[in-house]
């Protein structure tokens, strides 16, 4: 006897995402083939995160709300356990909304234990009809893993550097980012000696519709992570690389964004790592082993040259 492929509620009982909805969760359906399956159509007007993330005047999926959309389908699953974080995610090719029209995004999650925690590994897809053809094209976008715990994370703390005497300004940062208001997340960044650090804006415009619900993951403090880490690339480098693959996201405190947060961030091997601090040095997450890819064209002088100096500073 054929088992049932779809469940209109993915298995879940009535009332049960009463306060698990989130901005990147839409239709909830389930498959014995391909577990959860949540499918979400985002349109750039009136979706800050992707209006003001644009790539040569397209909007794109930030990688960031595309860890956060794994998050939020994962919890629909295991919404009784400590969020530890996500791992292994590899941003294989960017979402595009073409022409400023809607897209629909399909996120699966399939849970497995592992030791004593669960861990839901996820795929983002999205399908797009090509000129010529009668047949939408489905690619994978992103893929990774949310891990849920038994315990909460113990506390860590880490020193705060203090501002150099040098610091970037939002103008030269933006000079170099394509980000819009809602996703200038730098108020200032400089040279560690070694690495970099930059401080989180404050009265930023919302990130996405609040009515939609609060984000798990704090994405524009890790947002903050990418934007420091490519200022020093770009400083070191000369060129603008974007996200490839994040090692872990560690969700150590709760991810609220406020007054004096300091994004710390340190290469390691071919990649960075990253912690994002309050005044207090307590770290609020942790992110390891974050790797980019550089476009292939080269900064201007006139974008590198205060960058450059700045990280070497």
């Amino acid at each position: 006897m054929m088992a049932i492929e779809y469940h209109p509620r993915g298995g879940l009982a009535d009332g049960a995402l009463t306060g698990l909805a989130g901005p990147v969760v839409g239709e909830v359906t389930a498959s014995v083939h391909s577990g959860l399956i949540v499918r979400t159509t985002l349109d750039p007007a009136g979706t800050p995160f992707l209006d003001d993330h644009r790539i040569d005047g397209t909007p794109v999926l930030p990688g960031v709300m595309g860890m956060e959309s794994f998050v939020e389908a994962a919890r629909l699953l295991v919404p009784d356990r400590y969020l530890a974080g996500l791992e292994n995610v590899d941003f294989r090719a960017p979402v595009k909304f073409y022409r400023d029209e809607p897209r629909t995004l399909t996120v699966t999650a399939r849970v497995r234990p592992d030791g004593t925690d669960l861990v839901a590994d996820c795929t983002l897809s999205a399908e797009r009809t090509l000129p010529g053809t009668d047949t939408p094209q489905r690619t994978v976008h992103f893929t990774g893993s949310v891990r849920f715990t038994n315990e909460a994370p113990a506390p860590q703390t880490d020193t705060v550097p203090a501002p150099a005497q040098r610091s970037l300004t939002p103008a030269e940062v933006y000079k170099l980012y394509f980000h819009g208001p809602a996703y200038q997340v730098v108020a200032s960044a400089w040279g560690t000696g070694g690495g970099a650090a930059g401080r989180f804006a404050t009265g930023l415009p919302a990130g996405h519709d609040p009515a939609a619900g609060p984000t798990l993951t704090g994405p524009r403090l890790v947002e903050l992570c990418f934007q420091t880490a490519g200022l020093w690339e770009a400083g070191k480098t000369g060129r603008l690389a974007l996200p490839l693959h994040v090692g872990t996201l560690q969700l150590l405190a709760e991810t609220v964004e406020g007054d004096d947060l300091t994004a710390v961030v340190t290469p390691a091997g071919d990649g960075f790592d990253c912690a994002v601090l309050d005044a207090a040095g307590r770290v609020l997450l942790r992110l390891a082993d974050y790797r980019t890819v550089p476009l292939p064209q080269p900064l201007t002088d006139d974008v590198r040259a205060p960058i450059a100096s700045t990280m070497d500073s």
